[in-house]
């Protein structure tokens, strides 16, 4: 091989390694999101006069699908897919419980509210367990939130009451931010109707203090 075209060859190859490094340098950077929880402004009620109780809030469970940094959306009915950029901040089994817990306390009367898991010493009225079924949506459509859970109370325990919901909440917006705005509202949905329930309870049967 003679001296120039050995020349022209490595000229090549460090245009190739220059245009690879020019691509790896303009990479998007990763957003990150955050589930947030009732605000006054989305018809945030004080209550008043109901009976104030304490609330252990969790296990909640998320399926595995879930527990990723990715957001995941639901590209068809069988295909899920994975954002490239766009992330939560923290984990969505953190993340889940803490933001029905701050919802709740807005939501009820509450003396204490502690999340899963708590010292044994720290009593409570009632507790709550919440095993997710789905949570996911489609970019520029909304989200949908499935899940199952329990209200438990006394000494022993037991399950005072037990319910299935489901909502659908509209994004409006066709980003991540508009998707993860969404999925907020969808807790705030699921926790009213918990709410509802914890409150029937307290009404008829108050804890005893």
């Amino acid at each position: 091989m003679n001296i120039p075209c050995r020349k022209a060859i490595v000229g090549a190859a460090l245009i190739a390694v220059l245009l690879l490094l020019a691509g790896c340098s303009s990479t998007e950077p990763p957003r990150f999101y955050l589930l947030n929880p009732l605000t006054e402004g989305t018809n945030f009620q004080q209550p008043t006069s109901e009976p104030c109780i304490s609330l252990g809030v969790g296990p909640a469970r998320l399926p595995e699908y879930l527990d990723r940094p990715q957001i995941v959306t639901r590209a068809t009915r069988d295909e899920l897919a994975l954002a490239q950029f766009d992330r939560w901040a923290e984990p969505l089994s953190d993340a889940f419980p803490r933001v029905l817990a701050q919802n709740l306390s807005r939501l009820l009367c509450t003396t204490t509210v502690s999340l899963y898991p708590w010292r044994p010493s720290i009593p409570h009225d009632y507790r709550l367990e919440v095993q997710v079924i789905r949570m996911d949506g489609k970019l520029g459509e909304g989200v949908v939130l499935q899940a199952w859970w329990s209200v438990s109370g006394g000494t022993d325990r037991k399950v005072l009451a037990a319910k299935q919901s489901g909502f659908t909440e509209p994004a409006q917006g066709k980003d991540y931010e508009a998707l993860v705005q969404a999925h907020s509202r969808a807790i705030v949905l699921l926790c009213r109707d918990i709410a509802q329930v914890i409150t029937t309870l307290a009404r008829e049967n108050p804890p005893q203090k």
